[in-house]
């Protein structure tokens, strides 16, 4: 029941902060845009009766956190220094995630190498790869493709080993963002978040259950 309550003041408070933050500024319509907030799929449902503890033999309802982003790398150092303000200890955790993901031979010891890896692969049957040409630690590497998400990085490693590269692996690629977690935020927490949002345009704010929240990783302390 806590539950739904929660989620029922998170989305009225962060309705209420777009009523009386952006509403009663110039611009309202670009604040509504940068916001990201739907009012009219704002539906309230009047929560019912508390059930006593002893009463109640189902399995406790997982809390609710508020999720904050995504925010772009370059922004992160300024986004956590932001919420360590708001004095949250714990409750916060930090989720980074590659913008993208991308499949590669990992780099030969020259060009030579590398041109006749190429030359394997191309036999292969596979034509869709390039040479990692400039000096850096990746220099002479062989990409296989570059992907919006994880899953089909992996999917196209699947389907190069199953051709016969056995050397291909799938990894970040690029910058990355991160998304804050805070559990059972109260409506000043939520109050806030939401006006930070002007600060941070690629971030939005919504109620998530913390299903996992023990096993955040780069957990943030102040």
């Amino acid at each position: 029941m806590r539950t739904i309550f929660l989620f029922l003041l998170l989305a009225n408070v962060v309705t209420f902060a777009y009523l009386h933050y952006a509403g009663g500024r110039p611009g309202a319509e670009a604040q509504i845009a940068l916001l990201q907030i739907s009012p009219d799929k704002v539906k309230l449902v009047k929560a019912p009766p508390a059930v006593p503890a002893a009463a109640n033999n189902k399995l406790a309802v997982p809390a609710v956190c508020a999720e904050w982003g995504p925010v772009i790398a370059s922004d992160v150092a300024r986004a956590a220094t932001a919420l360590a303000k708001l004095d949250l200890g714990g409750r916060l955790s930090q989720h980074d995630a590659a913008e993208t993901y991308w499949v590669y031979i990992p780099p030969l010891k020259s060009r030579a190498d590398a041109e006749k890896k190429a030359g394997e692969v191309r036999g292969l049957g596979i034509t869709d790869f390039f040479i990692l040409q400039e000096p850096a630690a990746l220099q002479f590497a062989i990409s296989l493709g570059v992907f919006k998400t994880e899953e089909a990085a992996n999917s196209q490693l699947a389907q190069l080993r199953a051709k016969g590269i056995r050397s291909a692996l799938a990894a970040p690629y690029g910058a990355t963002s991160s998304t804050f977690l805070i559990r059972d935020p109260d409506d000043a927490v939520t109050m806030r978040l939401a006006e930070m949002k002007a600060g941070f345009p690629s971030a939005a704010l919504k109620a998530v259950a913390c299903t996992d929240v023990q096993a955040a990783k780069n957990q943030v302390s102040n």
